[in-house]
């Protein structure tokens, strides 16, 4: 996975994990010290719940078979609560709503538009 700082910029990068620290102080009750290390270790391994959000490209992984999954790139247009998932369009223009499990299980995040 490409580290998001690279993907994004360091300071989309921190403002992105700060406000899921935020959110998870604020919804999960967390201490903050521990709310940092969790959304930090959420976005370190990748975990599209945890990183997904309007403007983003996420390329199919490595070794995934490209029969299996609905595009090989896939740009995030909307991301939706309950349940989790996102709005994406694909090369050609077909848009869709996966879960957003599905960014996680068959992509990773490769380029995070303006």
């Amino acid at each position: 996975m490409t580290a998001l700082d690279l993907v994004a910029g360091p300071e989309r990068a921190a403002a992105h994990i700060a406000a899921l620290a935020e959110r998870l102080v604020r919804v999960d009750h967390l201490p903050a010290d521990v709310a940092l290390r969790v959304a930090c270790e959420r976005v370190a391994d990748g975990e599209a719940l945890a990183l997904a959000a309007p403007g983003q490209t996420w390329s199919l992984r490595p070794g995934v078979d490209p029969d299996e999954a609905p595009a090989l790139r896939l740009l995030v247009l909307e991301r939706h609560a309950c349940p989790p998932r996102v709005a994406v369009e694909d090369e050609i223009g077909f848009r869709e709503v996966l879960p957003i499990t599905a960014l996680s299980d068959l992509y990773e995040l490769t380029a995070w538009g303006a």
